[in-house]
This record gives structure tokens, sequence and C-alpha cells, in this order.
């Protein structure tokens, strides 16, 4: 089952071009495809892995025998995008679903975040406290970029991830108000809990785009006592979703 085409099929993927055309994305690792396969959330196109993982998931894999192959480690290796690639690797269908016309709860907005790291750890800490939807603005990083994928350690199979123009989003919705991560906002400390709420996170250099600024509510600020001139985008959403969702 394993051959040239479905190497060179595996490695086009790290592409979002491929990716968008086929509608597939990869997972890697025994405990992301482990969780995937399992939770049943996205399905398998295709899975390759080390005879070892075989053998200690054979039950499991048992129904995707047609789809399913063991590959020697350096063929592993040669598919994988990881510097160190872990025992397994699998292709899988992306999934959709329609925004829903109400929010509840804070809604975690993303203006224009590039970093797959920064995407993947915001994923995996917005599945911790709870949020039930991210609305990613239409420049961020694809959700479906392997480091993306990987950064959020399963929790892409919880989380509800949309793009759209988050503009046109808060205008749809007018009553719900807007808290925004600045710099020069004031203190999370002094800021009443929403139960009710878009959390917006800028981009990593350049902050929140202008045109969205003008549709805050609350401009919100981490006060700090260092000289660092911010903090990450992944580390701010986390220290306001606990602020926001406790």
């Amino acid at each position: 089952m394993f051959s040239k085409s479905s190497a060179k099929y595996i490695q086009s993927l790290q592409h979002k071009k491929f990716r968008d055309d086929n509608g597939v994305f990869v997972a890697e690792g025994d405990k992301l495809v482990l969780e995937m396969l399992q939770s049943g959330v996205f399905e398998p196109k295709l899975i390759f892995g080390v005879e070892e993982w075989f053998n200690k998931h054979n039950d499991l894999l048992e129904k995707y025998h047609t789809i399913a192959a063991i590959v020697s480690t350096e063929e592993l290796e040669r598919i994988s995008g990881m510097p160190s690639p872990n025992k397994v690797l699998g292709a899988f269908y992306k999934r959709s679903f329609d925004m829903p016309k109400n929010f509840s709860g804070v809604t975690l907005m993303l203006d224009d975040i590039r970093d797959p790291g920064n995407l993947g750890t915001i994923i995996r800490t917005a599945d911790w406290f709870g949020v039930q939807h991210i609305i990613c603005s239409e420049t961020c990083v694809d959700m479906y970029n392997p480091k993306v994928v990987q950064g959020t350690m399963g929790s892409i199979n919880r989380m509800k991830v949309y793009y759209a123009d988050l503009n046109q989003v808060i205008d749809q919705h007018p009553n719900i108000p807007v808290c925004a991560a600045v710099l020069n906002g004031k203190s999370v400390k002094d800021m009443k809990v929403l139960p009710n709420c878009f959390l917006v996170i800028g981009n990593e250099a350049n902050g929140i785009s202008s045109a969205l600024l003008e549709k805050v509510t609350y401009q919100v600020s981490i006060p700090g006592a260092g000289t660092a001139e911010s903090l990450n985008a992944a580390i701010a959403a986390a220290i306001l979703l606990y602020h926001f969702s406790t």
C-alpha cells in the first residue's frame, strides 16, 4: 500500500493548497493519532505506522485495515514533517460545520495570528478553559497546518474553529460586548468578568487591526513588571481566558 505516489501525496499535504484541494490534513504521533481514531471526529483516509505501533493497537486498527499500512522507520521519516517522527502518521478528512447564529460564554476571536505554534497552543488553551468557539480572521494561519494540529495536542477534536470576517461577525451580534487585548488598555485586574463576550487577540507583531479596534467595547491590558515589549499571543490568550472564564 505504501508507494512513491502515497509518499508524494502525504508530503504534498504539508502545503495549504494541497490540503484545500484534497480536503485532507496530516496528524502525527502516537497520542494524537490514537485520540483522533478513538474520538471519531475526523474520518481517516490513510494510516501509516511502524510495526510496533500496529501490534499495540491491533484491535482498534482492525476496522481500518483497508487504509492502514505498516511502514519502516525510514519510510515514516520520508513522509513525516516532524524532525523526529513518532511511530505513526495519519491523513484525515477535514470536517466542516456552519457558524452558529448565537454565541454564549466567551467566544475567542483571533485577528491575523500567523504563527502555527501560537494557534495550536491557543486552541489547546481554549479547550482547557471550556471555550466553545474560536473565530479566526481569514488571514490567520490554517488550522490544519501540521504544526497547528500538533500544537493542539488533540484539542482539535473538541474545538470548533471558524474562519470569517471578524468585523462582520461583530456587526451581526451588536448585543455582545467585545473585549480586545491591547498594550495600553484597562488592567485586566480591574475588569469585571463578562459572562458573554467576544475576546479578541491580535497579530503577534502588529496587534489588532485599526478597523477592528473601532468596534471594541473594552480595551484590556495585562500589567507587567518587566521590560519586555509585549506578551506572546498564546500567553496573553491564556491569561485573559483565565480571567474571563473563571
